[in-house]
């Protein structure tokens, strides 16, 4: 990820952004407050958890595969003339997981990481929720101020994507 800086700025303003414009809203109360900040940092766990993941997933799936170069830059093939008849079969093989991919994938989605931080976001929850400290209104939008932090960026990187090629 180049744009890691840039992803902070967002977060940290969009934070920010959030923050003071709810305040103008309701005035301050020390358990709007902690609902709002829990609610955030325990997303930005689960967020940075699932993207640690991936990259993992992604760099031990790309160790598997060889790039093989080819030294022409266009290859000249024949083409072969197709008979005329044509029989097609239905072949269902690509949608059809065996029993070893799916464990793989379940065992990707659900690492111990990725599990901590989920427990963390429902201990804030219940941890309010016990004191008497919980907003539920403070709460949704410390979670939605950083899935907005991560829809701005997506706008970003492909502005910067299209404007570079």
């Amino acid at each position: 990820m180049q744009y890691k800086k840039t992803f902070a700025m967002v977060i940290f303003l969009i934070h920010i952004v959030f923050f003071l414009s709810f305040l103008f809203l309701i005035p301050f109360k020390l358990n709007i407050f902690f609902s709002f900040e829990i609610a955030f940092f325990s997303i930005v766990l689960v967020i940075m958890t699932s993207y640690l993941s991936y990259k993992k997933m992604i760099y031990s799936q790309a160790k598997k595969y060889q790039i093989n170069q080819n030294l022409f830059l266009f290859s000249l093939k024949k083409i072969k003339n197709l008979p005329k008849n044509i029989k097609f079969t239905i072949s269902k093989d690509d949608l059809e997981f065996s029993t070893k991919n799916k464990i793989y994938f379940f065992a990707t989605f659900f690492n111990l990481l990725k599990i901590f931080a989920y427990v963390i976001l429902v201990a804030g929850f219940l941890f309010l929720n016990r004191q008497g400290m919980l907003h539920i209104i403070s709460y949704l939008c410390g979670i939605s101020s950083l899935l907005i932090c991560v829809f701005i960026f997506m706008i970003y990187i492909r502005y910067e994507s299209k404007k570079n090629y």
